[in-house]
């Protein structure tokens, strides 16, 4: 996808730019990598971590380097994940997404990839990201304009404060690396998200929610509370949870095993320099309401 190859060059040049992992004085992370370490992931493993729930993205440098080592994996998680709502999807003349907690928005590369793969138009394709982390507001600036015929538009402000003002149209509500970042990090604002989250279900009525996310346990505790709460308030689902990562005993199955799939990585400097992750490795969660 050309505007993917172009927004990792574009990261590529921003991160080499920053003289990674030399970062003297200044470093946000008391010189963790100790500059000896050739990229800024060594940082990002240590936020990773399942038993850090303190530690988070803190710097510029590490989410270039999240994005340059992780885009290629998310957006082919949500291609795949559109793939299993195709039905639904082929018979729509246009098409809404929102995503809540976009960041660097790799869900709308594979949303917009999967709606062209079925012959439909840039100009039919509708994205709306929201994200309330600073850190995350120059990447977002940038990235309207790797889009020219798809509907794209950014905005880092509470997802549910603007949909209390209007009556903007949402087919499908993404939730990419999100739930489960927000229980890990922000547990006790974790109840009052799904408050507004099952009053926005109620009021804007998409037809999908689609979640992809890490298997861990923190996932799929935050994925319990959640249909936890949709049962509470009373909204009518139905739902199908996907796992391409093998089980662990220890955090144990989530949903149906399906083969961890490959997918292409065409920009050959930046898997050569980065590494990028090859392969989906996520749990997913659909959930069509009713």
């Amino acid at each position: 996808m050309l505007e993917l190859e172009r927004f990792l060059d574009y990261c590529d040049i921003q991160y080499q730019n920053s003289n990674p992992t030399k970062c003297g004085v200044e470093c946000s992370n008391n010189n963790y990598c100790q500059g000896q370490e050739p990229h800024c992931y060594k940082c990002i493993k240590r936020v990773h971590n399942c038993y850090n729930n303190t530690i988070h993205y803190n710097c510029a440098k590490m989410l270039y380097n999240y994005v340059l080592k992780q885009s290629y994996r998310f957006s082919a998680e949500i291609y795949y994940l559109f793939q299993n709502i195709q039905k639904y999807i082929v018979q729509q003349g246009d098409l809404y997404v929102t995503s809540i907690g976009c960041g660097p928005c790799t869900e709308l590369f594979g949303a917009l990839f999967h709606w062209r793969s079925i012959g439909k138009l840039d100009t039919l394709f509708h994205y709306k990201g929201f994200d309330i982390e600073p850190m995350w507001n120059p990447i977002m600036q940038k990235l309207p304009a790797f889009f020219q015929g798809a509907d794209v538009k950014l905005y880092d402000k509470d997802v549910f404060k603007y949909y209390q003002t209007t009556q903007d149209r949402v087919d499908i509500l993404v939730l990419n690396y999100m739930i489960s970042d927000m229980l890990k990090f922000k547990c006790n604002q974790y109840s009052a998200f799904l408050t507004s989250l099952c009053n926005f279900i109620s009021q804007i009525k998409p037809k999908y929610l689609l979640i992809n996310d890490v298997y861990l346990k923190v996932s799929i505790e935050a994925s319990r509370l959640l249909f936890e709460r949709l049962n509470t308030e009373g909204i009518m689902y139905q739902y199908l949870k996907l796992q391409y990562h093998g089980i662990n005993p220890y955090i144990g199955q989530y949903g149906k095993i399906i083969t961890r799939q490959p997918f292409n990585m065409p920009n050959k400097s930046i898997v050569n320099r980065y590494d990028p992750f090859s392969h989906v490795d996520s749990i997913q969660t659909i959930i069509r309401f009713k």
